[in-house]
């Protein structure tokens, strides 16, 4: 792909206008527009209504609720959500290629570059449903035993910078998922689709 070719790929896309809150996509409270350009050329991109502390709130309740349910998923399943996740990046490469040099003014090798390390990191994911576990620690009594147990921690909050979106973002997200946790998103006002939308 030429140069040219990676700065004009994807088209602006409009379906990138609000945020995905309790299975549904749905435009913020607050009523402001964020306007999302490529830094290189000044196009739009994409044009998000803003959300507000009460589309936060939301967020965060259905989060809570959806783990409840997703902390018992068996490790299997839990895993096979991150091998799909990270099958659905492999089909769709190009894709968020384009999206990672259009939104955040990425050359095409640091576009390659973070999605390998996101995709690696969606992989390796994979893996914790089968790593985190518990453990019997030496105790000075006799008849007694001490045991660690791991669980989930609930929902995770993560506040990504815009410098390298998607991998920033994807470090936390996928193993707090992976580890039966939800996840509520802040992607940088830069970078809202690489950082934050696309994982969506």
């Amino acid at each position: 792909m030429t140069a040219e070719a990676a700065r004009t790929a994807p088209a602006a896309y409009q379906g990138w206008d609000g945020q995905y809150i309790d299975g549904a996509w749905r435009h913020g409270r607050q009523g402001e527009i964020q306007t999302d350009t490529d830094p290189y050329s000044g196009a739009v991109l994409a044009e998000t209504v803003m959300a507000n502390g009460q589309d936060l709130d939301e967020a965060y309740r259905a989060a809570a609720k959806a783990q409840k349910d997703w902390e018992t998923r068996l490790p299997a399943e839990r895993a096979g959500v991150m091998i799909r996740a990270a099958a659905i990046m492999e089909a769709r490469r190009e894709e968020i290629l384009g999206w990672l040099t259009r939104e955040a003014g990425s050359t095409r090798g640091k576009a390659e570059l973070e999605w390998q390390f996101v995709h690696a990191v969606t992989l390796e994911a994979a893996s914790f449903p089968y790593r985190a576990e518990g453990k019997l620690l030496p105790l000075d009594e006799p008849g007694k035993e001490s045991r660690a147990y791991r669980q989930a921690l609930g929902v995770i909050g993560v506040i990504s910078p815009w410098n390298f979106p998607m991998y920033l973002s994807h470090r936390s997200i996928a193993p707090a998922l992976a580890l039966g946790n939800a996840v509520v998103v802040k992607p940088a006002e830069d970078t809202p689709i690489t950082g934050g939308l696309l994982i969506a």
